[in-house]
C-alpha cells in the first residue's frame, strides 16, 4: 500500500480544506507533512514571539513556501491540521508559523505521509 500522497492545489483553493478532503477521501487518520513546493497567498500565521508571546500575522499577495512540517490527525469525523510553514518574502526575508488559513498560489503541491497508528511508539 502506498503511504505517500501529493496534494496538488489549484490557484485560489483553500489549503486546509484541500488537506482535509484528501485525508478523508484516503482514510488518513494520522499523517505527517513531508514536503511542499510552490506558493501560498492571502494567509494568516500564528507564531510565538519572544517579546510579545503569541502573535498572529496576515499576509497578502503570493509568497514562496520554503519548508513545511507538522501533522494531521483524525478525531471523530474531523481532521485536525497543524501545518507549520516557512515562507519567503520579496525582500528575501522569512516568516514562519502555524497556518491558520490561506489559499494556494499559482502552483502548490504538499507531500503527506500516512502513518500507521499501530507503529506509533508512545514513551
Amino acid at each position: 500500500m502506498e503511504n505517500t500522497f501529493v496534494l496538488k492545489l489549484e490557484e485560489e483553493n483553500d489549503i486546509l480544506k484541500g488537506i482535509e478532503k484528501l485525508a478523508l477521501e484516503n482514510n488518513i487518520e494520522y499523517g505527517l507533512f513531508i514536503s511542499a513546493i510552490g506558493t501560498i497567498k492571502d494567509f494568516e500565521l500564528v507564531s510565538i514571539e519572544p517579546k510579545c508571546g503569541i502573535a498572529k500575522n496576515k499576509f497578502k499577495g503570493e509568497h514562496e513556501v520554503n519548508a513545511v512540517s507538522g501533522k494531521l490527525e483524525k478525531t471523530g469525523e474531523k481532521i485536525r491540521t497543524h501545518l507549520r510553514v516557512s515562507v519567503g518574502s520579496k525582500s528575501f526575508g522569512t516568516n514562519s508559523g502555524q497556518l491558520l488559513n490561506g489559499k494556494a498560489g499559482r502552483i502548490l503541491e504538499i507531500g503527506i505521509r500516512k502513518v500507521n497508528l499501530n507503529k506509533i511508539i508512545k514513551g
